[in-house]
């Protein structure tokens, strides 16, 4: 695969993850257009939001995902999910609610979309601490983008929900609750502080703040830990890495 061909992949939200294979990549590109193709999704229309938020954000604009109204098999309190399958296709489910445009007005379609999106470009990566930061990177209100990602496995809301329930009968539930939320604020501030040291360590080198979270969008959870210590990430020869790289040759290439 040449770079342009992997370059034009990556713009499109198919973006590998770490070890993913060139012949795994294409494998898996070829299983989420086959499903697009057999499948109904959402008229275009809904998507012209989001595809300009994702490609402020994070530099691409997501192709063949397939989306769908539905309240099947969502938890309570999801408004929608990201379901990856075992060949790695995503499929996006929105409640019926968003249908109107917004979910209880709390939450718009646009940005919902948005938000299970950026699950479904990160398919190939396994990395739970950062996903979630990345996904409510898109929201519009701030104390969401701040707050949002406190929750970092879905079971941890049913810990929550089953100290609450005791507390109501014992009030040893209720400080069990508390501690619940204090350990999940004390994680989410140390994350917060090592994604803003990764990404001042990036911005030295790379100078634009939208190159700065394209490549923190690509990168692992370690290789962020590396950078907010100060470390040099080192490079490799995978897919996902000359991705990586050519956003730094943007660079080199505007300063010559």
């Amino acid at each position: 695969m040449t770079d342009q061909e992997l370059l034009a992949f990556n713009a499109k939200g198919f973006i590998p993850g770490p070890n993913e294979t060139e012949s795994q990549f294409l494998f898996r590109i070829a299983a989420i257009q086959k499903s697009f193709s057999e499948k109904p999704s959402l008229p275009r229309a809904h998507w012209e939001w989001s595809k300009h938020s994702l490609q402020e954000l994070f530099g691409f604009e997501p192709e063949s995902l397939v989306a769908f109204y539905s309240n099947a098999d969502l938890r309570p309190w999801q408004g929608a999910a990201c379901w990856i399958n075992e060949e790695g296709v995503p499929e996006l489910q929105l409640r019926e609610g968003f249908r109107k445009g917004h979910y209880f007005h709390l939450y718009s379609r646009e940005e919902t979309l948005t938000h299970e999106s950026i699950h479904a470009a990160r398919s190939a990566f396994y990395e739970p601490e950062n996903e979630e930061f990345f996904a409510y990177a898109s929201s519009e209100k701030k104390w969401r983008r701040t707050l949002g990602p406190i929750i970092r496995n879905p079971w941890e809301v049913w810990v929550l929900l089953t100290t609450l329930c005791v507390g109501i009968f014992w009030e040893v539930g209720i400080i069990a609750s508390l501690l619940w939320i204090s350990g999940g604020l004390f994680r989410l501030t140390k994350q917060h502080i090592r994604r803003a040291r990764a990404c001042a360590a990036l911005l030295k080198d790379l100078q634009e703040k939208s190159l700065v979270r394209a490549v923190l969008f690509r990168l692992t959870d370690e290789e962020i830990r590396q950078l907010s210590k100060g470390q040099k990430l080192q490079s490799d020869d995978t897919l996902r890495w000359r991705i990586i790289r050519s956003y730094f040759s943007k660079i080199a290439t505007t300063s010559t």
